[in-house]
């Protein structure tokens, strides 16, 4: 079942790196697609696309953590960490909001297709980007 995560990126003029982890089953070894439009529905060219990449590389990475530690409980479960980053030059590549000082709200939604099984919605929701201070 698909989970509403709507995601805040402080400044377009940073990238972007985030974790989530999932606990279940193993999709380390799974292909993974997230297309960042301005509305849902939409048909043309994303404004952004992640595809499976290798970890600090424009993209989604997945590992596998068989001990992952809840950062509140400290309780131990089996984990998939998705790592997603979007590069300082594609982030300062997106449009700004009128007027200027406005954050931009996109859509977006996250593909999973584990090794060998369907692919599946995970989550979807808004990824909302804040024009920053510093150029």
């Amino acid at each position: 079942m698909a989970v509403e995560l709507n995601i805040v990126a402080v400044s377009k003029r940073v990238p972007w790196v985030e974790d989530l982890p999932v606990e279940g089953p193993d999709y380390s070894g799974g292909t993974f697609k997230m297309e960042f439009r301005q509305d849902p529905g939409d048909t043309g060219t994303a404004l952004v696309t992640l595809n499976n990449a290798s970890a600090g590389s424009e993209g989604i990475s997945a590992t596998y953590d068989a001990d992952y530690a809840d950062p509140e409980t400290g309780e131990a479960f089996g984990a998939t960490v998705f790592l997603f980053h979007i590069n300082e030059a594609t982030m300062e590549g997106l449009a700004v909001a009128t007027p200027t000082r406005s954050p931009v709200v996109l859509h977006y939604d996250l593909h999973v297709t584990p090794s060998g099984g369907t692919k599946f919605v995970l989550c979807y929701g808004t990824f909302t980007y804040m024009p920053g201070v510093v150029q």
